[in-house]
C-alpha cells in the first residue's frame, strides 16, 4: 500500500497559460493536505508563488502543460515513520531556466538525509525544452537526469504534452502524457498516463483522469498497475478556494482504505 500511499501524495501536492477568453489569474498557490492509510496518518502543507500572473485554462487547477514563469516554492510532510522538507524556485531568462532545489527526509529512526538539485534548461521554440538535473543524495551516488519536455498546442486551450526522462546511465526511464480539452459548454477532460521502468526492477504504468462539470466542479479517478486505484471529487467554493476528497484502495488487497482530503488557495 506504500504504492498507493505516493499516488495520493502526488494527487495532493498538485499543477502551469494563456487562455483566450478572460482567464483567471493566481500568483501564489497553496494546499494543506490530510491521507489517512489503514491508520497512518499524513499532514502536508506545500505553497508555490509565481513573479508574474499565471493564466488558467478554464478549470481554476488547469494550468499550461510547460511552465515558463519565473516561481519560488516549498513543502512539508509529516507521517509516523518521516518528515520531508522540501524548498526551491526556478528562474527563467530568455530562452533558459535554472533551477534549485533542497530536500530533507528526516525519518522518526534517527536517520535524515538531505538531496539538492541542481538544474538547468533550454527553450528549443516555447513549445520544447531540454532540462538537465544534477542529484546530490547525502552518503550516496551523484547523478544526472534529463528531461525534454514538448506541448503540442491543438488550439488556444487544448493540448497535448509529453515528458521523457531519463538517468545519465539510462538505468531509469520513464515516459509521460497528458491531454487537456475544452468540450465547449464549460466542461473540460484531461487524460493523464505515465510509464515508467527501471534495470534491475519492474516496470510501472499509471492513468487519471478529470472530468469537469464547470471550471469549479470536477471528478476524478486513478489505476496503475499494481491494482491501486483512487476516486473523488473537487470543487471550488469561489476562484480562491476549492476543496477536494477522495477515497483509494486497492483491487486485491482491499483491507486497506485510504481517504484524503485537499483544500486548494489561490490568490
Amino acid at each position: 500500500m506504500k504504492k498507493l500511499a505516493v499516488i495520493i501524495s502526488s494527487i495532493l501536492l498538485s499543477s502551469a497559460a494563456t487562455t483566450a477568453m478572460a482567464a483567471d489569474t493566481y500568483q501564489s498557490i497553496s494546499h494543506v493536505g490530510y491521507v489517512d492509510v489503514d491508520g497512518d496518518d499524513t499532514v502536508s502543507v506545500d505553497s508555490i508563488y509565481y513573479f508574474s500572473p499565471k493564466a488558467t485554462l478554464g478549470p481554476y487547477d488547469q494550468f499550461e502543460y510547460i511552465n515558463k514563469q519565473t516561481n519560488v516554492y516549498g513543502s512539508y510532510s509529516d507521517n509516523d515513520f518521516v518528515d520531508v522538507t522540501n524548498i526551491g524556485g526556478e528562474y527563467f531568462v530568455q530562452d533558459f531556466v535554472l533551477g534549485a532545489q533542497y530536500n530533507n527526509f528526516d525519518t522518526d529512526f534517527g536517520s535524515s538525509t538531505d538531496v539538492i538539485e541542481l538544474s538547468a534548461g533550454y527553450f528549443f521554440n516555447p513549445n520544447l525544452v531540454l532540462k538537465a538535473t544534477f542529484v546530490d543524495v547525502e552518503d550516496a551516488d551523484n547523478q544526472f537526469v534529463f528531461d525534454l519536455a514538448y506541448n503540442h498546442e491543438l488550439n488556444s486551450t487544448d493540448y497535448i504534452g509529453f515528458t521523457v526522462t531519463a538517468d545519465d546511465e539510462f538505468d531509469y526511464r520513464t515516459v509521460a502524457a497528458k491531454y487537456f480539452v475544452d468540450l465547449q459548454q464549460g466542461n473540460y477532460l484531461t487524460v493523464e498516463g505515465k510509464f515508467e521502468d527501471v534495470d534491475g526492477g519492474s516496470s510501472n504504468w499509471e492513468l487519471a483522469s478529470n472530468y469537469y462539470f464547470s471550471k469549479a466542479t470536477s471528478v476524478f479517478v486513478t489505476v496503475n498497475k499494481n491494482d491501486d486505484y483512487t476516486f473523488g471529487a473537487q470543487h471550488f467554493f469561489n476562484n480562491n478556494v476549492g476543496l477536494e476528497a477522495g477515497y483509494g484502495n486497492n483491487w486485491d488487497d482491499s483491507d486497506y482504505d485510504a481517504y484524503f482530503a485537499n483544500l486548494s488557495l489561490q490568490f
